[in-house]
């Protein structure tokens, strides 16, 4: 009985020492206090605090008459291109021109050392003179001939005879105005001429070297010269763009030039938006079944001599004809899992997404062929910070400003990683720290 006594007065001990605990009133404030900082440390974790609004730009899109186009690569090339060599040889004896200038048709580049061609020129118009000479004296011969025949003191035989030596003189005279007419182009040969207008290249030799006539090979070029205006771009068109194109042609859509020519455009590798202006003039007469391509060429002006030969160019062609299209930057286009979009602020400053459907870049613009309307104000600048439903604070702008921007490959994030991202603080160990205390 004694031990059951013991136990039950242990087990009546602890509530009567929290009846105590609860009896000192300053253990008893010290816990509600406690209680209630916990609770307001957790309802402060887990409130939302309410964003800022997102600053964005904001452009109507533009409204105008476009072309569509096909788009190729190619390099520019001289429409006429010559190589100077040397038709006789010789000690190059002058140099008439700078290296790099541009020349005439006509205009004198080498003179070969002339004196032997000269001498054999002079030489040739005396063989000639002498040939003239026996051709002379051979006819006087011969008409005496025919008058002893006609009165029958001559014989068949020596009659024969004169008339030969006649036509022989005649031949020897054929053969020195022959040799005569060598001499004279040798002559002529030894002044190295340019056979075009155009632009020169550097010096092949130089005074003193001795040059070799016929000499085909690279080390035999003296200098070459390369036509400026015009200028060719060739480049090499798909074969279902060909068959396409040639169906535009056949049903009036392609733009054409004054004089029914197919109007193509180019830029070089420094350049935008095509500033040179062109047209079709040669398209070969068989498909390369290889590559699948056809090669086409286009003429250009290049008074200004920007084109020159080997330079990688960009060519587009007209797909069809004009037609009314809305236009954006791509700065404005965002994606959403794959598909394009653009951010449309409404009345109540709210960013809407909107699935939009591409077209072709117009002048540095990109066509939007479906889901915007002429009067939606699309965020141009600042979409990287969007997401459906944002809050912004629009500034207007001009759309045509943003021309020419790159697309931007952007994803919607969903609200809770913004608040996240929004809300998590430095990572440092302190801060990690002091975060898990909070908890």
């Amino acid at each position: 009985m004694n031990y059951f006594l013991s136990r039950s007065d242990k087990l009546y001990s602890a509530p009567c020492r929290f009846h105590r605990f609860f009896n000192n009133s300053r253990l008893f404030g010290t816990f509600v206090v406690l209680i209630a900082f916990s609770f307001s440390a957790c309802q402060r974790q887990t409130s939302s605090p309410s964003l800022p609004p997102v600053s964005v730009t904001v452009a109507k899109p533009v409204d105008r008459e476009v072309v569509t186009y096909v788009e190729f690569t190619g390099n520019t090339a001289a429409v006429n291109s010559v190589d100077i060599r040397a038709r006789v040889s010789g000690y190059l004896d002058k140099v008439n021109f700078t290296e790099g200038s541009i020349v005439k048709a006509g205009d004198l580049l080498f003179v070969i050392d002339p004196r032997p061609y000269q001498a054999a020129l002079d030489q040739a118009q005396a063989n000639l003179e002498q040939a003239k000479a026996q051709y002379d004296l051979a006819q006087s011969n011969f008409t005496r001939s025919e008058d002893l025949k006609q009165r029958g003191v001559i014989s068949p035989q020596d009659y024969q005879t004169t008339l030969a030596s006649k036509e022989q003189a005649n031949a020897g005279v054929l053969s020195n105005q022959a040799a005569l007419a060598t001499a004279k182009l040798n002559m002529e040969f030894t002044e190295i001429r340019s056979p075009i207008d155009g632009r020169t290249s550097t010096y092949g030799f130089t005074i003193g070297n001795l040059i070799a006539a016929g000499d085909t090979s690279s080390s035999g070029t003296l200098t070459s010269i390369i036509s400026v205006d015009p200028a060719y771009v060739y480049f090499n068109v798909e074969e279902r763009a060909m068959l396409a194109y040639q169906e535009a042609m056949r049903s009036g859509k392609i733009t054409r030039t004054a004089d029914s020519k197919v109007v193509v455009e180019m830029q070089l590798a420094n350049e935008e938006g095509y500033p040179h202006k062109g047209y079709v003039d040669f398209v070969d007469n068989k498909v390369d079944p290889s590559s699948g391509t056809i090669r086409t060429r286009g003429v250009f002006p290049n008074k200004d001599e920007i084109i020159r030969p080997g330079l990688f160019a960009r060519v587009r062609l007209p797909s069809g004809p004009q037609f009314k299209a809305l236009l954006i930057s791509d700065l404005a286009i965002g994606y959403d899992q794959g598909q394009p979009i653009v951010y449309v602020v409404g009345a109540d400053d709210v960013a809407t997404a909107k699935s939009v459907q591409l077209g072709a870049l117009s002048d540095g613009l990109r066509v939007i062929e479906k889901g915007i309307s002429a009067d939606d104000k699309i965020v141009v600048n600042g979409i990287i910070h969007l997401r459906p439903g944002t809050k912004v604070a629009a500034k207007d702008g001009n759309m045509a400003d943003f021309a020419g921007g790159l697309r931007r490959q952007v994803s919607t994030a969903p609200p809770e990683e913004m608040q996240k991202t929004e809300k998590q603080p430095a990572s440092t160990p302190q801060a990690k720290q002091s975060a898990g205390k909070s908890e």
